[in-house]
């Protein structure tokens, strides 16, 4: 709508070539082209003459001439009033060709608002300008009654906007699928994000495209970082506490959502609790072990005997220790498995370490002592005193038989048979070496 309120007619000549629509814009030889625009002039008897006085004229086309107007009316195609005479010269709006948003509507309210001023100011042409504006106010009442118009039909609003949603919708769930870096992507400056916002603040059936918008936007966010969580949770150089908090922050990150971080959560609990009891497994098995251990600061005789009960007990120990490597647990799980170890190793070698020492194999036993000797330290000092206690008592026993050995072999060399059969003799009361044994039959025959 383009309504102009000239007091000269200088000022009007001005304001219209300024303001009339575009269409009178092209100049022709003969001024300019005419608006093949309806409208309504109100001009006045004479120049002089006081506006109140002004008459209300119709017309299908217009041209501003120099000094005067040009109107196309239903009787006269070629209509003429001078410049200085016309009060209102009003160009009739067309009704929108589209009226699907509230900018929409407030900008169609904008022009009734102002053509009714111009009833008000001049009633001479409210009753044209009515008429004019039958068809705006039709449309205002349709879209308040709930339709909308796209190029220039009608349609529901709900179904209009649940298909423009709907488009919005595919072209962001597009980009967000197709994002590299979710985490990048700022949603709420996204131009079909906030489309979708602006038309669910008037439309209800919007909400829920939106809102699945947003679902789908955090769902990619939450996999983008269990995705980095499950990264970190697989460094090498990762500790049992950080662990522990990374794992909290995966199962706050909706792992259901898919299969891998789904998984790893359930291996992870799962190992957690077999994890629970086994460690109380060995715990006790190992508050057993070191009880049946001699508390005593002198060297052992023996090696201690293992009772059938607690044997019984870490052989199912070992038993569930060998089921809970098998699952591959989490290594940064803690469970003390270098301990069971060192129980099982220990009921394993027991009773063949005591049969040798009493046999007094102790070259034979030495070997088989030593690495328990290692892992006593795990068990409990108990445990450990009396390895280490047995160690020592064969590491004696063994240096004392090399040394008598030894210089059995020198005496011989020396043909000092009787000293040396002697050395030999006492070399095996320690250790009944074969060697020594054949030796000592050698030297007896010479």
């Amino acid at each position: 709508m383009r309504c102009f309120t000239p007091s000269l007619a200088i000022c009007f000549s001005l304001a219209f070539l300024g303001l009339v629509s575009s269409a009178v814009r092209a100049q022709t030889g003969d001024g300019l082209r005419p608006q093949d625009t309806p409208g309504l002039v109100l001009a006045k008897p004479q120049a002089w003459s006081k506006d109140d006085q002004a008459t209300a004229l119709e017309f299908l086309a217009v041209t501003n001439r120099s000094g005067y107007y040009e109107f196309r009316t239903a009787k006269n195609p070629a209509y003429q009033i001078p410049s200085a005479k016309v009060v209102k010269l009003v160009i009739y709006p067309a009704p929108p060709q589209s009226l699907s948003t509230a900018e929409e509507r407030a900008s169609l309210q904008a022009t009734l608002d102002e053509f009714a001023a111009i009833s008000a100011k001049f009633p001479i042409a409210a009753r044209h300008l009515d008429k004019a504006l039958a068809p705006l106010k039709a449309d205002a009442s349709k879209y308040d009654s709930g339709s909308v118009k796209e190029n220039g039909q009608w349609v529901a609003k709900s179904a209009h906007y649940r298909q423009k949603a709907g488009s919005l919708s595919d072209l962001l769930r597009q980009e967000l699928m197709a994002a590299p870096d979710i985490s990048e992507v700022d949603l709420s400056s996204n131009q079909y994000f906030i489309g979708l916002q602006d038309m669910a603040k008037t439309e209800p059936s919007v909400r829920p495209v939106l809102d699945g918008i947003k679902a789908l936007y955090d769902s990619l966010v939450r996999k983008k970082k269990r995705d980095e969580l499950l990264t970190d949770l697989n460094a090498p150089s990762l500790g049992y506490e950080q662990a522990v908090e990374l794992v909290a922050q995966l199962k706050a990150l909706k792992p259901e959502e898919d299969a891998r971080a789904n998984l790893f959560v359930k291996s992870w609990d799962t190992a957690m609790a077999n994890a629970g009891r086994l460690g109380k497994q060995i715990t006790d098995a190992q508050g057993q072990f070191e009880s049946v251990m001699p508390a005593s600061d002198q060297a052992p005789a023996k090696v201690p005997t293992i009772p059938p009960e607690l044997a019984a007990q870490i052989v199912a120990m070992t038993a569930a220790v060998r089921q809970y490597r098998a699952a591959s647990p989490p290594t940064v799980i803690l469970v003390p498995l270098a301990l069971a170890d060192a129980m099982t190793a220990c009921n394993d070698n027991f009773s063949a370490l005591d049969k040798q020492i009493q046999d007094r194999e102790y070259l034979e036993a030495k070997a088989l002592l030593d690495p328990l000797t290692v892992k006593a330290d795990l068990i409990g000092p108990k445990t450990s005193a009396v390895l280490v206690g047995l160690q020592k008592k064969i590491g004696t026993d063994i240096e004392k038989f090399q040394l008598l050995r030894n210089e059995a072999k020198m005496l011989a060399e020396n043909d000092k048979i009787e000293d040396a059969l002697k050395k030999y003799q006492e070399a095996y009361a320690i250790i009944p070496s074969k060697e020594v044994s054949a030796q000592m039959e050698i030297l007896k025959k010479q």
